[in-house]
């Protein structure tokens, strides 16, 4: 029932009670119990009600991966406050823009990031305050008197976008607690099982999926501060026990082609493994789960969705989809004039549910744009079949058109993977002369490989139509990623080439 939704820190405070002992967190080579964070966030919350903040204060977060990047975040909201999670990987520019307009008073922050703070203090004025500073279980019982509603701000995050600066969801309690209470409902995820985290707690996939789910159930996770060294994911899969594991496309696609022994598959605990926060290669899911024999469920959301969708189900599921709505949400394919479209006609993908944002912080108008009565409008165009399974062709906002045809770079891109020499791609539109939209790919190289550009042209000439195939083909040693792995594709047009 939507009514019985918590408030986030509410469902920590419940889970410490039901299982204060039950290891919630391991993090090189320590535990803490769900007693212990719910303990560490309330210190967290003390030591902002001593600041006397407005209610709804906005409250940052800049830090790698760690137990107190989690106890922080629940602290904040058990203070009344809105947390405001910061992507690490930004410049120090960005994340000065980020804090002035969310209005931010406060950043919480891991000393790793000392000398970030230092260059963003030159131009914010705000306060900012290290992890290991916050000592205060003597004033946690000045806590008794805040209770939060479901329906106020829990978070503000920022989406990347792909023009502009980026801007603020709001995302409610219930927002993010209804989206985990479908999840587990969706995925056969229990109490007993373990899952890795080694993606940033700052984006919305990782934070649901991977932090509110096990709090919800009980269930365990392996804290990672990053995906970086690769050799220690591995490691604490086999020595953890990983039963449930949550990673990008490009994870997935290392995997696939990484030489592990044989037997290695056999050390594993794994029961199935998830896919989101970018397009995944039907070729790549193929070739993980003949390396691994393991199901590989792709699943689609996006930040102003809290951000799960869709996902496909251990069974049945549809390889090459993003699977069925979780329970409670509502899906629709419609034209540019917003009129709902025929089964397997591409079309926009329209979001209705308890876990669609309240809106843009401070952005009335794109809030009108993005939200049109209580449907969200994705930007993805998507097809939906008899079954009901969803299918992203691609961002709307990605499609070239090429002569007055609609080309999609994801089934390009997909196309393109499936030779045995390229490692990555992607394709974008380029304004050429007279105006006319081209596509141009760019492709990366496996290793003790050759590929020319009219070998691959040739491959793609005998899959896709000849209108789709690129104009040029453009080796490059990488493509810009995003914290999650998700390609900039918004990057490479800035990138100097003659057409």
């Amino acid at each position: 029932m939507l009514s019985d939704i918590l408030p986030l820190d509410r469902v920590m405070r419940r889970r410490a009670e039901l299982t204060p002992d039950r290891t919630f967190i391991r993090f090189e080579g320590s535990r803490y119990s769900f007693r212990d964070i719910d303990r560490r966030a309330s210190d967290f919350a003390a030591f902002l009600s001593r600041r006397n903040f407005p209610r709804q204060a906005k409250v940052a977060i800049l830090a790698r991966n760690c137990p107190d990047f989690i106890a922080s975040y629940i602290g904040i909201l058990r203070a009344g406050g809105v947390a405001v999670p910061l992507n690490i990987l930004l410049a120090p520019a960005e994340i000065a823009y980020i804090l002035s307009d969310a209005d931010a008073v406060l950043c919480f922050y891991g000393r790793e990031k000392s000398d970030v703070v230092e260059e963003i203090g030159k131009t914010c004025s705000i306060e900012f305050t290290p992890f290991d500073e916050i000592r205060e279980p003597a004033q946690r019982t000045v806590l008794a008197g805040i209770e939060n509603d479901s329906d106020e701000i829990a978070t503000l995050l920022y989406t990347s976008g792909t023009t502009g600066h980026p801007k603020g969801a709001m995302l409610t309690h219930r927002n993010i607690v209804s989206n985990a209470v479908a999840g587990t409902s969706a995925l056969a995820v229990s109490e007993r099982d373990r899952l890795i985290v080694f993606l940033p707690l700052s984006h919305s996939f990782t934070f649901t999926v991977c932090v509110v789910i096990p709090i919800l159930l009980g269930a365990s996770i392996t804290l990672l501060p990053s995906v970086k060294p690769f050799s220690n994911v591995i490691k604490r899969l086999v020595l953890d026990r990983v039963t449930v594991f949550v990673a990008v496309p490009i994870v997935y696609t290392l995997l696939s082609r990484k030489r592990l022994p044989f037997f290695f598959r056999y050390l594993l605990s794994l029961r199935f493994c998830i896919s989101g926060a970018a397009p995944l290669p039907l070729c790549t899911l193929e070739a993980f789960e003949r390396a691994f024999r393991l199901p590989l469920l792709e699943g689609y959301g996006l930040t102003e969705a809290s951000p799960v969708v869709c996902v496909n189900r251990i069974a049945p599921r549809k390889p090459g989809t993003v699977g069925l709505p979780l329970p409670g949400v509502a899906v629709k394919v419609v034209d540019d004039e917003g009129v709902e479209v025929s089964i397997d006609t591409p079309g926009e993908l329209l979001v209705k549910g308890p876990n669609v944002m309240k809106g843009y912080f401070k952005r009335a108008d794109d809030t009108a744009m993005a939200i049109r009565g209580e449907w969200l409008c994705t930007g993805d165009i998507a097809v939906i079949d008899k079954e009901g399974y969803i299918k992203i062709v691609d961002r709307k906002k990605d499609m070239i058109i090429v002569d007055g045809l609609n080309v999609y770079p994801s089934e390009v891109e997909e196309a393109a993977l499936t030779h045995a020499a390229v490692s990555d791609c992607a394709m974008v539109g380029i304004t050429g002369e007279g105006e006319r939209e081209l596509p141009v790919m760019f492709v990366t190289v496996q290793k003790d490989k050759a590929l020319n550009e009219k070998e691959l042209r040739s491959h793609l000439m005998k899959r896709i139509a000849p209108y789709k195939v690129p104009r040029r083909i453009i080796a490059v040693e990488e493509l810009p990623r995003s914290a999650t792995g998700k390609v900039l594709k918004r990057e490479l047009k800035k990138w100097p080439l003659s057409l």
